[in-house]
């Protein structure tokens, strides 16, 4: 009996220094608890990276969703303006398989790219405007698809494209070839270079176009430049099927 009292009292002083008991044993490592994962947003990294045609205001993306920001260029200043009567004189030009026609007026310089068979300098009292001759291996689109997208690179003044009933677009049959002449105006609002997010921001401005179909891929001739400038060389587009011919194959 004397040995068991010291016995129990250490055990109740253990009893009132560890009020919680022994520490239970460890079944496994130890796990410290962490906060929830956050969930991520799914539109954060790339708000606008589904709608392809972001880039493009005049594209028609759904519900109007805003796409990368784009720049407008300064509206060009005017090159050379001066006035100009022209003399009605003409002289030959020719780009691979087609004869044309051009006022004496207008000066030729070397094609800037492969798909530029030619270009021209335009004077006239808006500065000069400048009209470039294409051919793309494989077409490069219909006449109608064509017309439709040099529509989207004008606006009007509410800042909207042309739409389908702007502009004059008429066909010309000269067998064997079919020429759609365009004349568009607005402000000219296309893209610096294809895909760019720069856009020109060009008011007054005009485009004169010919589309010759008939003889392989087509030919486009694509004049743009000061309104007042084309205004002056608009009848010469207005005669211009009349000049196109198919050069013989040899």
């Amino acid at each position: 009996m004397t040995h068991r009292a010291p016995l129990v009292l250490s055990l109740l002083v253990f009893a009132c220094q560890n009020p919680a008991g022994p520490p239970a044993a460890k079944s496994g490592p130890e796990v410290k608890a962490t906060e929830p994962p956050a969930k991520s947003d799914p539109h954060a990294a790339a708000p606008h990276g589904a709608n392809p045609h972001a880039g493009d205001p005049h594209a028609g993306g759904p519900h109007g969703a805003a796409g990368p920001v784009e720049t407008k260029r300064p509206a060009r200043e005017a090159v050379n303006p001066h006035p100009v009567t022209p003399s009605g004189q003409t002289r030959e030009e020719v780009v691979p398989g087609l004869n044309y026609k051009v006022p004496e007026e207008w000066t030729r310089k070397p094609g800037s790219s492969a798909m530029r068979l030619a270009e021209f300098v335009l004077p006239g009292p808006g500065g000069d405007a400048e009209l470039a001759v294409y051919r793309f291996a494989g077409g490069g689109g219909d006449a109608k698809s064509n017309v439709h997208r040099w529509r989207t690179q004008f606006a009007k003044s509410d800042g909207s494209p042309l739409g389908d009933n702007d502009g004059e677009v008429q066909e010309v049959s000269k067998p064997p070839l079919t020429v759609t002449l365009v004349d568009l105006s607005g402000t000219y609002v296309a893209q610096v270079t294809p895909g760019a997010s720069e856009r020109y921001s060009d008011p007054n401005y005009r485009m004169l176009a010919a589309i010759v179909e008939g003889a392989g891929d087509p030919y486009f001739f694509k004049a743009v430049g000061p309104e007042t400038t084309l205004a002056v060389w608009k009848p010469t587009f207005a005669t211009f099927a009349d000049a196109i011919t198919v050069v013989p194959a040899k």
